[in-house]
């Protein structure tokens, strides 16, 4: 078997993976940030290696990395809260920098590094993007974006740098269990099964299913090109009718009311106020000014080259939304990579 690190893991993304890797008998090693709940991988505890680490502490990552042939690495600040660009540098820069070092050091063999379609750009509206969209074109930005693209550019300048095998994937946005329930696209279901997901904006989201991005993740620690970067996303999809599917399958009335751009702006405005009253920014709602500008647009994003260099095959969001909800039941979560 190949030993494998998944930085990370705790997290929805990264427990998906440490899952589906401990279901076919791989050797895993999770690195789990100390005095951290375990999270997704508590239902696999006893098949996983917890190796504690910090991937903004350089000094605490050889050793975690030690005999490790393949990296995962999927650790990262992913709130698209302005508020918190000190954390996303120290996660998503500085982190992926100490990673690649710490990856090189270590004789990876293969580094699949998770950036973000964020990374990529967000095209205009009626423009499908893909992995060679000029960034300058995009129609918003926020700190997401930047450190996500900074820390990209700065893991593959590395790696060229010191001779690192590593790949990157770009996810789009991932309904998943485990996953942050105030910022996380997990809180729509949960809306959704309370009868609160009344209203929808007027844009539209590219989505990744948790079982593709698994499969994708794997694909590209198997086939992708050094250097490369691959969008892996499931499907588009208009707010509207994401909502509309996520109330259907929660036995919910739909969302009849949509609302304009203007108003979300405005209401985005009105939760940047409220966020200031709050010292902890994750106290902050989520309707901020650079949520709701990313809302209003139709964000969109294909997955050719990932089909094409890594046989990536998009499924379906159902099955995502399936397993959410028996996340949020308390039951048991059937991953499958069929919807």
């Amino acid at each position: 078997m190949t030993p494998i690190l998944v930085t990370g893991a705790t997290g929805s993304l990264g427990s998906a993976l440490v899952r589906a890797l401990v279901a076919d008998g791989e050797q895993v090693s999770a690195l789990v940030l100390p005095g951290d709940r375990l999270g997704g991988i508590e239902p696999v505890r006893r098949d996983v290696q917890i190796r504690f680490a910090d991937v903004r502490d350089a000094a605490t990552l050889d050793a975690a990395f030690r005999g490790v042939e393949i990296v995962y690495h999927v650790a990262g600040v992913a709130v698209t809260l302005n508020r918190l660009h000190r954390q996303m540098l120290a996660v998503n820069v500085d982190g992926a920098r100490n990673v690649a070092e710490a990856a090189a050091r270590a004789g990876v063999r293969r580094l699949v590094h998770t950036s973000s379609i964020s990374a990529v750009g967000y095209p205009p509206d009626g423009e499908i993007a893909d992995e060679r969209f000029d960034m300058t074109r995009s129609v918003c930005t926020n700190s997401y974006a930047e450190t996500k693209t900074i820390g990209e550019r700065a893991l593959l300048e590395i790696a060229e740098r010191r001779g690192l095998d590593a790949v990157v994937v770009n996810p789009s946005a991932v309904i998943a269990p485990y996953s942050d329930l105030r910022y996380g696209w997990a809180g729509f279901v949960q809306m959704a099964r309370r009868g609160a997901l009344r209203v929808y904006p007027p844009g539209g989201v590219a989505l990744c299913g948790i079982d593709d991005l698994v499969t994708g993740f794997r694909a590209a620690a198997a086939h992708g090109r050094a250097g490369e970067r691959y969008i892996l996303s499931t499907r588009n999809i208009s707010y509207r009718d994401l909502f509309g599917l996520v109330c259907q399958m929660a036995d919910a009335p739909p969302p009849r009311l949509g609302v304009s751009a203007g108003v979300v702006r405005a209401a985005g405005r009105a939760g940047r106020v409220v966020s200031m009253l709050y010292r902890n920014p994750y106290r902050s709602p989520f309707l901020v000014p650079e949520n709701a500008e990313l809302s209003v647009h139709h964000l969109y994003y294909n997955s050719e080259k990932a089909q094409r260099e890594l046989g990536f095959v998009p499924t379906s969001i159902e099955g995502s939304i399936r397993q959410v909800q028996a996340w949020l039941s308390g039951g048991k979560i059937h991953e499958s990579t069929t919807a």
